[in-house]
């Protein structure tokens, strides 16, 4: 599995992610952080970003979207795993710490617990966004 990481090049790929899934589209401006693209094989698959608080090395998981395009939910999973791994380590690397991270997905969110420790608070909050 390979991964990349997120330029304004790939928004309008991205979008077109959103738009088929229903959901609300980010600004650019909201994606011009850290973000990292998962491939499963050579097509994207996934892709996540990180919010790095300034002054103080802590990091907020946010927006990961999955390619509807990709139907192996294998496949799928297998990016995802690389791409997390991948944004994990970046945030590491630069001293950064995930202390939050949001997902729509529940099923997602029970592997991130049982692969990278992160605890459900709840599962039945609402999840916001004011999308600019």
């Amino acid at each position: 599995m390979t991964t990349t990481i997120f330029t304004d090049a790939d928004h309008k790929m991205i979008s077109n992610w959103w738009l088929e899934t229903g959901c609300p589209v980010p600004h650019l401006s909201q994606l011009q952080t850290i973000g990292v693209i998962g491939y499963a094989d050579d097509e994207p698959a996934c892709a996540v970003w990180a919010y790095k608080s300034e002054g103080v090395a802590v990091a907020f998981l946010e927006h990961l979207i999955t390619n509807p395009a990709i139907k192996s939910p294998m496949a799928k999973m297998k990016a995802v795993v690389a791409m997390m791994e991948r944004i994990l380590k970046d945030l590491a690397d630069d001293g950064y710490q995930i202390i939050r991270g949001t997902t729509w997905s529940l099923t997602l969110a029970k592997i991130c617990k049982k692969r990278w420790g992160f605890e459900i608070i709840d599962e039945e909050s609402v999840n916001m966004s004011l999308m600019l």
